[in-house]
């Protein structure tokens, strides 16, 4: 394999500038810790690790993308790592804050995309007959709660109607307590928080983007494949797709029956995570081998329900959903394509019909930062008209 040189950004600084903190200073002093944090999260909460084969796949470097605006967004807008890949080929790839090619960045909720993957990789092997069955036909542990009934396609579309609030900027909302009641304090597994949740309306009514209806799907990966989700991720994309590093997964203990934390915390370096996206550009397919249905893929990443379609997720934005990947309007004049997202500003954009894919990792002091999103999605359009 031919290593490519992985290039620090303007104004780069040592990674001791950006120490890690615990579990109570990276999220209470600014940006001291938070920064050095997000690339040590497996050193902070317990995780499990995603092992890589001992053949690594190639990514070629293309002719390199000159854009200055894209190196003044690295420089000021808290980027970690950002890289380019056109035509399956890497033309851009920065790393700033004391991350470089090696760093454990962490995914936040981009893990969305790659358990809803896995999902796919499920029923291709015949261990889930159909997203139109209730999850409780594989599940059990489900029957006495809001999940009863439910088809695991509202949940993979964040519309399975029970009662949870996710709020990022406040500490009173479901999502606060459930975070601190597991990963954060580990006094009660993600199954229990599962078993306890209610519904709060039917199946398909509502979008409602809340990291439980993943953590069900990961309780029925768990189930149906009888591994953990990291081996399972393990042996259906790191192995096959010749992931160049180990990467990790967060838990809900240090039990040896631990479950993975499916909503987020996945943490890769970013080279592997713009593997997975060209993996998914190419249709399920690496390498010449097709590994995941084209259909499957194209299933995942095309809204067919109407409250999920673009314009209908929240008022005054235009950008749908599918099966835990956020979907741009196929009408759109400036920016095609679907993403995973994460929280604090993690991007796996991924656009067919120029055949892109970009990765952006960050550490932007709020969950939720519109103006922010904003500016990178002008620049992916940039960007996208600096490489046609």
């Amino acid at each position: 394999m031919a290593m490519l040189a992985a290039v620090a950004g303007p104004g780069c600084a040592e990674a001791e500038d950006y120490p890690a903190g615990n579990r109570s200073t990276m999220w209470t002093n600014g940006d001291k810790f938070r920064i050095g944090s997000f690339r040590h999260m497996s050193d902070i909460y317990f995780s499990r690790r995603i092992r890589h084969p001992s053949v690594v796949s190639a990514l070629p470097m293309g002719e390199p993308l000159r854009l200055r605006a894209l190196d003044d967004y690295v420089t000021d807008s808290l980027t970690t790592g950002f890289l380019v890949m056109k035509d399956g080929k890497i033309v851009y790839e920065r790393y700033a804050l004391g991350a470089d090619q090696h760093s454990l960045l962490t995914s936040w909720s981009m893990a969305k995309s790659i358990t809803s993957t896995l999902i796919g990789f499920a029923i291709g092997d015949g261990l889930i007959k159909s997203v139109d069955d209730p999850i409780d036909k594989y599940v059990p542990e489900l029957k006495d709660s809001g999940y009863a009934g439910v088809p695991i396609k509202a949940i993979l579309q964040m519309s399975s109607g029970v009662d949870f609030n996710e709020e990022y900027d406040t500490e009173d909302s479901d999502s606060a307590d459930m975070w601190d009641a597991t990963i954060g304090n580990n006094d009660d597994s993600f199954t229990e928080v599962l078993q306890d949740l209610e519904r709060g309306g039917p199946p398909f009514a509502k979008f409602n983007y809340v990291g439980v209806d993943t953590l069900a799907l990961g309780l029925l990966l768990r189930k149906v494949t009888g591994r953990t989700l990291s081996d399972y991720l393990s042996a259906k994309l790191w192995e096959p797709l010749g992931m160049e590093s180990d990467a990790t997964w967060n838990l809900d203990s240090d039990e040896r029956d631990a479950n993975e934390a499916a909503f987020c915390c996945i943490n890769a370096v970013l080279r592997d995570y713009a593997r997975f996206g060209q993996f998914i550009l190419n249709e399920g397919a690496w390498q010449g081998k097709q590994l995941l249905a084209k259909t499957w893929v194209h299933e995942a990443t095309t809204p067919d329900m109407n409250q999920i379609m673009p314009g209908h997720l929240h008022p005054g934005w235009d950008v749908g959903y599918q099966y835990q990947w956020w979907i741009m309007p196929p009408d759109q004049d400036w920016l095609h394509g679907f993403e995973a997202q994460g929280v604090n500003g993690q991007f796996i954009y991924v656009n067919p019909e120029e055949q892109l894919v970009m990765v952006v990792t960050s550490a932007w002091p709020n969950a939720a930062d519109g103006p922010r999103w904003e500016r990178l999605h002008s620049l992916f359009w940039n960007i996208v008209k600096a490489l046609r």
